[in-house]
């Protein structure tokens, strides 16, 4: 059945192009979707017909609608939907563009009856995420991700519609822009892609993707309002809503990620799609377990001090949940402007850093006590004092002093010394004056089971120089101190790895010398560049979680044992990073990231050494560096391939 073209309504039986509508599946801003059979293939395919009165008054929107198709079908993911074909219907003059159908049905419509349990909710999301992942990868920006456009198939998978509204950032034009409408859903939009949907990023999809997992955790969108123009106030002027306000029961890291996907200000969202996908993934895998070691655990302390860095300079924001200040009565300020920009502290230490600050404290403190010791001796008897305190440190037996040396012995031991001395004081020459030192004499070393008599000093015999004449005016070296040398810092982390595995069982070492690892952490200490502090996790079947943990400090171990592993499921063995993935250094991995920001001065920096679930090892830096102020900041961090060093995650920013 034909129709004359755009007059009459599209009824089940029609024909547009190669497909028979069957029945309308719902309806959109810029057209209607129908379920509909392609009589060429004989499968059942969503297709969707640009509206007929917008393509009349507006024909630049036809082509648009066209150019939608064609950056859609770039994107071959499971989690998006797929389109197989766009063209012109000549005999109806509609607009079209088939695409796969799913039958499981919309998130919306699974929301109905209220929120999903939190694993479910988990999983959508991490699926949606992937697909903001691929659409990243080909610079395409959604701006319009909700509910209704995430569908689900039979199985349960979430696939991402409708990219109606997509940008491309190459090409503005491609963009499907109704003249005086914004762009997105109210409910789901960011606050900065209502203010101005040209700059929209992946920033503001993750935002929206983030107000439907909201929706999914809770049952309600963040934002209601009986028009959208009083939605739009809401989300313009007030906080954004915390999940575990409204279900208490949900995990603290699923709390977290929502919240930083949905943060007001965009910086302290996820900088890119990557970055949420991995949160997601851990996690799905360890829960609040790893809680530690998600982005997002960072969130409040970070938000804290952006809002001290604005409101150093005198800038006000609207209210946001994330980092908004205590309320303060009505008679107190509601912002305390500071003398100076405040500094972004860094977030306070984790429980599985306090053996490391307790260590460090104690180190500052013994050289603290030390120096104030070699300053009450005095410079006249250091020598004597460190040897003294070497003996009671180290527990061996102190040597006995040596008796006052008597005046006259300098005659009766050495009478040749006295005709030199005499024969310099009749030169009459001041370049030929020289004066001796008496020779600094020490007592012997006397074991405990020895005798304790007493020796004169002038029966010790000394043995007078081969060549009189070779006597200069300096005197006899000290002899030397039995004092062990201070072992080195290490200055990278395979240096600490072979500190670390000689405290493991001869069973744990491989043939090739080394230990099974599965993760290195390494911390550093303030003043210094790289980590003087390395965490290392080495596979262990016989210990708690699989995993024996070492810390090298300053060169030695400091701990050992398995009372710190907390994970979900014990380690296993595909969890074994294999020792050609590792071939890059901490070092080496040190230089990359600085070569990111050439002439900034890096100040110190922090090594994670991971792999995650079905994944190679990689090396994530994280950077700081300080102000002239002296107040440290932080950089960002740098993800790498541990085998080449290949970048693949670079989230610097300058200072």
């Amino acid at each position: 059945m034909l129709m004359p073209p755009l007059i009459q309504k599209i009824e089940p039986g029609d024909v547009i192009g190669r497909c028979r509508a069957i029945r309308e599946l719902g309806r959109g801003g810029v057209g209607t979707v129908f379920l509909a059979t392609h009589q060429t293939l004989q499968i059942e395919v969503a297709l969707k017909v640009l509206s007929p009165a917008l393509s009349i008054d507006n024909p630049a929107l036809a082509e648009r609608f066209i150019r939608e198709a064609q950056l859609a079908a770039r994107i071959r993911h499971p989690n998006v939907i797929a389109v197989m074909d766009a063209a012109h219907d000549e005999a109806t003059g509609l607009y079209y563009i088939v695409m796969e159908y799913v039958g499981g049905g919309s998130l919306a419509w699974h929301l109905r009856n209220g929120p999903l349990p939190e694993k479910k909710a988990l999983a959508v999301v991490t699926g949606i995420a992937q697909a903001l992942a691929i659409a990243e990868e080909n610079r395409i920006v959604h701006r319009d991700i909700k509910p209704e456009n995430i569908l689900l198939d039979l199985r349960g998978t979430p696939k991402l519609a409708d990219l109606g509204l997509a940008k491309h950032a190459l090409d503005s034009r491609v963009s499907l822009t109704l003249g005086g409408s914004y762009m997105g859903t109210p409910a789901y939009m960011s606050p900065d892609q209502a203010r101005d949907a040209k700059v929209a990023d992946t920033r503001d999809d993750i935002y929206s993707l983030g107000a439907s997992f909201y929706e999914c955790l809770t049952g309600q969108p963040p934002f209601q309002g009986e028009t959208p123009y009083n939605i739009m106030s809401e989300l313009l002027t007030k906080p954004s809503p915390k999940p575990r306000d409204v279900r208490p029961d949900l995990s603290r890291s699923v709390d977290l990620i929502c919240r930083k996907m949905m943060a007001k200000n965009r910086d302290l969202r996820y900088p890119n799609a990557h970055a949420l996908l991995a949160d997601l993934q851990h996690a799905q895998t360890f829960g609040d377990a790893g809680l530690d070691r998600l982005d997002a655990a960072s969130l409040d302390e970070d938000a804290v001090a952006a809002h001290q860095q604005e409101i150093s300079y005198g800038i006000e924001t609207s209210a946001d949940g994330v980092y908004s200040e205590p309320d303060t009565p009505e008679d107190e300020p509601r912002v305390r402007l500071l003398p100076r920009p405040a500094p972004l502290m860094r977030p306070p230490p984790r429980p599985a850093q306090n053996d490391v600050f307790r260590a460090a404290v104690l180190l500052i403190m013994l050289v603290v006590i030390t120096t104030l010791l070699l300053a009450w001796a005095g410079s006249h008897h250091s020598l004597t004092f460190v040897k003294k305190e070497w003996a009671v440190l180290s527990g061996e037996p102190m040597p006995l002093p040596a008796l006052p040396e008597a005046k006259p012995a300098k005659e009766t031991a050495h009478p040749h010394l006295e005709k030199e001395h005499a024969a310099a004081s009749t030169d009459e020459k001041p370049h030929s004056v020289v004066t001796q030192v008496p020779a600094l004499v020490v007592a012997p070393f006397t074991p405990a089971h020895a005798s304790t008599a007493i020796v004169p000093p002038e029966s010790i015999p000394v043995a007078p120089p081969a060549n009189p004449a070779d006597l200069t005016n300096a005197g006899p070296m000290a002899p030397a101190i039995p004092f062990a040398p201070a072992p080195a810092l290490p200055d990278s982390a395979f240096v600490a790895r072979d500190i670390a595995e000689k405290s493991l069982d001869a069973a744990l070492v491989a043939p090739t010398g080394h230990a099974e690892l599965l993760r290195i952490l390494g911390r550093h200490d303030e003043n210094e560049i790289t980590p003087t502090t390395w965490t290392f996790y080495f596979y262990d079947k016989n210990a708690a979680g699989h995993a024996r943990i070492v810390t090298v400090n300053g060169g030695q171990v400091t701990k050992t044992g398995d009372d710190i592993v907390h994970v979900a499921a014990p380690y296993s063995d595909s969890d074994i990073i294999a020792e050609d993935q590792i071939q890059k250094d901490s070092t080496d991995a040190l230089q990359i990231a600085e070569g990111l920001i050439p002439g900034v001065a890096v100040t110190s920096s922090e090594f994670t050494l991971l792999q995650q679930k079905n994944s190679v090892p990689m090396w994530k830096v994280s950077l700081w560096n300080k102000s002239p102020g002296g107040e440290e900041h932080r950089l960002g961090d740098v993800t790498m391939l541990a085998q080449n060093g290949t970048v693949i995650l670079n989230n610097l920013k300058q200072p």
